[in-house]
């Protein structure tokens, strides 16, 4: 869902970087900025932000919302796949939640209890499947508890 809503978005939109985000630099003597760094620019996509001075030369690496998308996997041709995604998943689960409410807790009950109806796959869980589960031992009362001493 957030690929979709930031791909919808901010898509296509121009950036224009703050100064702290600038790469600031020095072009050679007798050369302006635009000269050097036109070059970098043509290649790896960016702007510079002063092409006409001779020093202190500004280069921000982004010229559109695009490019910074495409960093995180995020792209506008996607976007209906993307919001299919997450509408499937949302509408799953809504239907798992009113299944499982309705087949633990408004389903008439056959007189089993829950772990009689899911044996089948407590027994998958088993160290040795095979075996049968004991029983559980009835709790000692106080009169068992005490020795019988015969006189």
């Amino acid at each position: 869902m957030v690929a979709a809503i930031a791909g919808t978005a901010i898509s296509g939109r121009p950036i224009q970087c703050s100064e702290n985000e600038l790469a600031i630099m020095q072009p050679p003597a007798g050369q302006t900025c635009g000269d050097y760094l036109s070059p970098y620019a043509a290649k790896a996509g960016g702007n510079i932000i002063n092409p006409t001075a001779t020093a202190d030369c500004g280069y921000c690496p982004l010229v559109s919302s695009d490019q910074y998308l495409a960093q995180v996997s995020i792209t506008y041709g996607t976007r209906w796949r993307d919001y299919g995604i997450g509408f499937v998943f949302i509408f799953f689960n809504i239907f798992m939640a009113v299944f499982l409410y309705y087949f633990f807790r408004v389903r008439k009950s056959s007189g089993k209890g829950l772990g009689e109806k899911l044996k089948g796959v407590t027994r998958l869980f088993r160290k040795d499947p095979e075996a049968e589960p004991k029983g559980k031992e009835k709790a000692k009362t106080a009169q068992d508890k005490e020795e019988k001493v015969l006189p």
